[in-house]
């Protein structure tokens, strides 16, 4: 039997270095420039993603608080702003979680027809979590483009069972 994967749903697999990763590949209907504000402007960022900070340079804090389910911490490994000449802009940080081993995240945004080509990457990671991993990453893509878009995401957890059901089989 197969099944419709959930919209917007990434991918868990062996990348092109050999390692376990990761990867959402989604075109949000926003300008380059605002989909980068809301993930470097501490205060845009305190909206919509309350317990995660960023210090957007290059050796800044990185700290994604959850709550109950734990927190990651890392520290800034690449910053790229969006530039003129239309180049993609990238923000890439260690990613350390309690009881696994360091890896490494990158967000990449690239200007589309429609908006911006947002590539996350989450390598290096362990089979097992990464299905745990994914889910969140992808509720909180979710949240970011209904953040952009002006919109409510009180209710994106509503489609948590789905989402844990497709990356657990993935």
């Amino acid at each position: 039997m197969t099944t419709t994967p959930p919209a917007g749903a990434g991918t868990l697999g062996i990348g092109d270095d050999g390692a376990f990763r990761i990867r959402f590949d989604r075109t949000l209907r926003h300008p380059v420039d605002a989909v980068w504000a809301a993930l470097t402007d501490p205060d845009k960022l305190a909206v919509w993603m309350q317990g995660c900070r960023i210090d957007p340079r290059v050796g800044g804090k990185v700290r994604y608080d959850f709550g109950e389910e734990g927190a990651a911490t890392g520290e800034v490994t690449a910053l790229r702003p969006p530039g003129e000449d239309g180049g993609a802009a990238e923000l890439e940080h260690t990613w350390f979680w309690d009881g696994q081993p360091p890896s490494v995240v990158t967000w990449r945004l690239e200007r589309a027809d429609s908006g911006t080509r947002l590539l996350l990457t989450h390598r290096e990671l362990l089979r097992e979590p990464a299905a745990d991993f994914a889910v969140g990453w992808h509720v909180i893509l979710d949240v970011l483009d209904r953040h952009c878009a002006g919109r409510l995401w009180d209710d994106v957890w509503d489609g948590y069972g789905p989402l844990a059901e497709h990356y657990a089989a993935a």
